[in-house]
């Protein structure tokens, strides 16, 4: 069983969103681990790690909210209890 916890992190941008910029930028944060651009009621999806539901927290509200396009943030947390891909063969 992982000890890890993964959230989905979805953002909605605001008007000034770096849309076009090159979002390498975004190796700076560890806890990233896939980025993309959606379509629909939200404007990106994360796939954060993360150790505790404690440090998501700090994730979204100190570094994604310190964003100034950042309009609002909806995230949805999972952790792993059962993986048949992990077993044995």
């Amino acid at each position: 069983m992982s000890e890890k916890w993964t959230a989905q992190v979805q953002v909605k941008w605001t008007k000034d969103a770096p849309v076009w910029e090159n979002w390498n930028w975004m190796q700076q944060w560890p806890e990233v681990k896939w980025a993309a651009s959606t379509m629909g009621e939200w404007d990106m999806t994360l796939w954060v790690d993360v150790q505790t539901p404690e440090a998501l927290e700090n994730f979204v509200h100190k570094k994604l909210w310190d964003k100034k396009w950042v309009n609002d943030t909806h995230s949805t947390w999972t952790k792993e209890v059962w993986n048949s891909w992990n077993e044995a063969a």
